[in-house]
């Protein structure tokens, strides 16, 4: 009696416990994944996710960090304040961690351009986007006489602009987009430092004419777009092709085994022979009657060349007939 009990209460037990871890996993698949925020951050939600978010949530490939309450991107090798999240549009605005405001201009701890980005990476930085390139560089003669260059003072430069040495530097600053902003616009008695790239403002952005206006501007940090998500999760994973526009936020799916010509969609490989065969007869014909047409040409010509030569040579022959004839006096008696 006391076993069955035992054994009852065992596989009470055992079915208990059953319920319970099932109920459990029912709960972990059922979990909805709720915004996280960081900060001023207050909706990273997926694609994106913190490392403190659970496993199932977001993508690892757009995984932030949150670091002294600022949401930081870690990208090639670099790490960049989180400044604003578009999920409509698919991009992403950050800045770089050493651009701050204040009494000097602090250049960029990391070199972020076109070069690093690749067409499978989790970002892309279109080339046809507008932006700024702002050119950091010391002179050693100031400029007066032009007002295209901004004098700055650097972070942690030996004179900061101002020293009264005999190897004083003037620090400067050259911005514009790509379009205007020329080389061949830096004088001879300067040299380039470190070049800076940030989002290109609209019609109304105001004219730069300071360093404190410079530092404003370069705060607003790069664009990038994460329109690659739609890639991987629409096409990538079906093993397609993935064409993107940028300006409007689509992806196009593109079969990589799909027929790309007129003879090659679906046919046997013997009618594709077939065609193939015809071509080369029918361009073998063309020919033909070029290269034909081009001897019946040759030949006619010929032809008219030999008979305008034969009537040349029976003028020539009658008249040198008519000079050999003598001259009959009619005056003269018999």
């Amino acid at each position: 009696m006391m076993k069955k009990e035992t054994l009852s209460g065992v596989v009470c037990l055992t079915t208990l416990l059953h319920v319970c871890f099932f109920s459990a996993a029912v709960s972990g698949q059922n979990q909805t994944c709720r915004p996280s925020s960081c900060g001023d951050a207050l909706n990273i939600s997926d694609p994106f996710r913190l490392k403190t978010d659970p496993s199932g949530c977001g993508d690892r490939r757009y995984e932030l960090a949150c670091e002294n309450n600022r949401t930081v991107l870690n990208l090639y090798s670099g790490k960049y304040y989180v400044e604003e999240i578009n999920y409509k549009n698919y991009t992403i605005r950050e800045a770089d961690q050493g651009l701050k405001k204040g009494d000097c201009l602090s250049p960029p701890l990391y070199d972020l351009n076109f070069e690093k980005f690749s067409y499978d990476g989790p970002y892309a930085w279109p080339y046809y986007w507008k932006f700024r390139t702002t050119i950091l560089m010391s002179c050693s003669k100031q400029i007066n006489e032009n007002n295209k260059f901004i004098p700055i003072i650097l972070c942690n430069s030996s004179n900061g602009g101002n020293s009264s040495s005999s190897s004083q530097s003037y620090h400067y600053a050259l911005t514009g987009d790509g379009d205007s902003l020329q080389v061949g616009d830096l004088p001879g008695s300067c040299t380039i430092g470190k070049m800076i790239y940030s989002e290109m403002g609209g019609d109304s952005e105001p004219e730069i004419r300071s360093m404190s206006d410079l530092q404003d501007q370069i705060l607003l940090g790069i664009k990038l777009s994460f329109l690659q998500i739609r890639c991987f999760r629409e096409c990538k994973v079906k093993g397609e092709n993935c064409n993107m526009d940028y300006n409007v936020n689509s992806v196009e799916c593109e079969d990589p085994n799909a027929c790309k010509d007129w003879y090659d969609c679906g046919r046997p490989e013997w009618l594709r022979s077939v065609v193939i065969i015809l071509l080369l007869i029918f361009a073998s014909i063309y020919t033909a009657i070029i290269a034909g047409g081009l001897i019946v040409r040759g030949l006619i010509g010929a032809v008219l060349c030999y008979i305008i030569y034969k009537l040349r040579q029976r003028h020539i022959s009658k008249h040198d007939t008519n000079k050999d004839i003598p001259l009959v006096n009619h005056n003269s008696q018999p």
